[in-house]
């Protein structure tokens, strides 16, 4: 295997998530006068319609891609995070300040919630995917040689 053709399997898999999730959010981010009428009420403010799911559905299949991305390549994380224990605390208490922020942002009357939430659970994501392919590409440089 050439180094080119490794280089692009070994970053498929992350610009192939982001791609989907980038789609969804393009389709997320359409105008409310040109969503259509509400498909049902969540709270004040907070009622997708029939655009949001077709949005949502690329969003959570990235995601869903992405996640599962790291779960495989979950041994090169853990050496990550015993090598950068303070880093990885860190990314986890953003991920999870982001999440609850995320829901919290359904219930709330300050409308941006989501997005302080969504940006610190995204940012929490580099780290992890940075670890998972360092030790991904370290492996197809010595499978190279």
């Amino acid at each position: 295997m050439t180094a080119t053709r490794a280089a692009l399997r070994v970053t498929s898999w992350p610009l192939g998530c982001l791609t989907l999730m980038a789609v969804g959010l393009a389709v997320l981010a359409v105008p409310t006068r040109l969503e259509g009428p509400s498909l049902f009420i969540i709270s004040a403010g907070h009622a997708p319609s029939l655009i949001d799911v077709v949005g949502i559905l690329p969003l959570m299949a990235g995601a869903i891609w992405l996640h599962s991305g790291l779960w495989r390549r979950r041994a090169s994380i853990e050496r990550w995070l015993r090598e950068q224990p303070a880093l990885a605390a860190g990314c986890l208490f953003a991920g999870g300040l982001g999440l609850g922020l995320l829901l919290a942002s359904a219930f709330s009357a300050f409308f941006w919630w989501w997005a302080i939430g969504a940006v610190l659970f995204g940012v929490m994501h580099v780290p992890l995917v940075t670890a998972a392919l360092r030790q991904q590409n370290h492996s197809a440089n010595r499978n190279n040689s």
